[in-house]
């Protein structure tokens, strides 16, 4: 009798542990996944996320940035004309190729080229 009862605790406390230590390794792996996970982090009050906010940046024309496209192998720009962020130009590409360019009006990356 004295056995059962020994044995009956042992595994009472050992079935007791397994959930613990099951939701204390899911506590770990959350806490992984928010150190990872930069892009839905909670910015408090009076902080903003500036990587899609263009406030605290300056709008360049066409030719602030036209040197830095010419580097890059662009030559014989055509009208840019400005939309949202971004200006759309005509170009041709080093290979002497007519392609769409589409350049950020704020930094100045080249975001794609159509032809």
């Amino acid at each position: 009798m004295k056995k059962f009862l020994v044995l009956a605790g042992l595994a009472t406390a050992l079935f007791a542990t397994v959930p613990m230590t099951a939701q204390a390794d899911n506590y770990r792996h959350d806490d992984r996944r928010v150190y990872r996970d930069h892009g839905k982090r909670d910015w408090g009050r009076g902080s903003y996320d500036r990587r899609h906010d263009y406030r605290h940046m300056k709008r360049r024309d066409f030719g602030y940035w036209r040197p830095q496209l010419e580097r890059a192998r662009y030559h014989h720009f055509g009208r840019p004309i400005f939309y949202d962020h971004y200006y759309r130009v005509p170009c041709r590409d080093y290979r002497g190729r007519l392609v769409m360019l589409t350049v950020n009006a704020y930094t100045g990356a080249i975001i794609s080229v159509g032809f």
